[in-house]
C-alpha cells in the first residue's frame, strides 16, 4: 500500500514557527500583524500565497520582498516553532516496516526534505515531495502521479491523509483515496464536506484504521 502524508497540520504542528516568521516578515515591510486564527487560515497553498494573504494581496514586487523575507525568517526559526504531533513518529515507524510512505507537501522542497529529515530520521520515505518551481502544486494531482511513478508499485492501493480541502481535493483529482485528520489546520466541517473516504480525530484513530486497512491489503 502507498501511504502520502501531508505534513503541516498532520505529521507536524508548524503553526507558531510559521506565524512567528510570516509577522517578523511583515514587521519588517511594515504591514500589521496577525493573530494565530488568522494566519491559520492563510495556510495550504505555499509560502508566496501564505504572504500574499496576510498583505491583503500587495502588488507583485512587495510581495516578492515580503516572502523573501519569509523565507529568510523561517530558515531561522522553524526548529524552535515546529512540533511532531504526539504519537506520530510511533505511527510511521511502525507502519513503514512494512508499507511505503510519501510526503506531499505545498511547503517550499527545501523546508520540506529539512524538516523531515531532521524530525523523522528514523522513518524510511519512499519519495518526498515539496513545492518546486515550475511544478504545479496542491490540489493539483502532478505530486501523487510522480510519486506513484517511483513507487514500487504504482497500482497498489493508495491514500492521501491530510488535515486540508486542499489534501482531498487533490486526493479526488489524482483517482485515490483520502483520509481526512481534524488536529490540524481546518476545521471538521470543511472536511467533511469534501467526503474523505475516512475521518480520523487522534492519531491513535489512524493508527487503528491504517492497521485495519493495511490488514485488508
Amino acid at each position: 500500500m502507498n501511504l502520502i502524508f501531508d505534513l503541516d497540520g498532520t505529521l507536524i504542528d508548524s503553526l507558531p514557527g510559521i506565524a512567528d516568521s510570516l509577522n517578523c516578515s511583515l514587521r519588517q515591510n511594515n504591514f500589521p500583524t496577525h493573530n494565530l486564527t488568522d494566519i491559520k487560515n492563510f495556510i495550504g497553498n505555499g509560502s508566496r500565497t501564505l504572504c500574499d494573504r496576510a498583505a491583503n494581496f500587495p502588488d507583485k514586487a512587495t510581495l516578492d520582498l515580503l516572502e523573501s523575507a519569509f523565507m529568510a525568517n523561517y530558515q531561522e526559526l522553524w526548529k524552535s516553532g515546529t512540533e511532531i504531533y504526539p504519537g506520530i513518529t510511533d505511527l510511521l515507524e511502525e507502519i513503514s516496516k512494512s508499507h511505503e510512505l510519501s510526503v506531499l507537501s505545498n511547503k517550499t522542497h527545501s523546508f520540506t526534505t529539512e524538516i523531515i529529515h531532521s524530525l523523522f530520521p528514523a522513518v524510511s520515505f519512499r519519495t518526498i515531495l515539496g513545492k518546486r518551481p515550475g511544478i504545479s502544486a496542491k490540489p493539483d494531482p502532478s505530486g501523487i502521479f510522480e510519486i506513484l511513478s517511483q513507487a514500487s508499485d504504482a497500482n497498489a492501493p493508495t491514500y492521501l491523509i491530510g488535515d486540508s480541502v486542499v489534501d482531498l481535493t487533490t486526493a479526488k483529482n489524482a483517482g485515490i483515496k483520502s483520509i481526512a485528520v481534524t488536529w490540524g489546520f481546518e476545521p471538521l466541517f470543511d472536511l467533511a464536506e469534501m467526503e474523505p473516504d475516512h475521518i480520523v480525530h487522534s492519531v491513535a484513530e489512524l493508527k487503528k484504521l491504517t492497521s485495519t486497512i493495511l490488514s485488508h491489503v
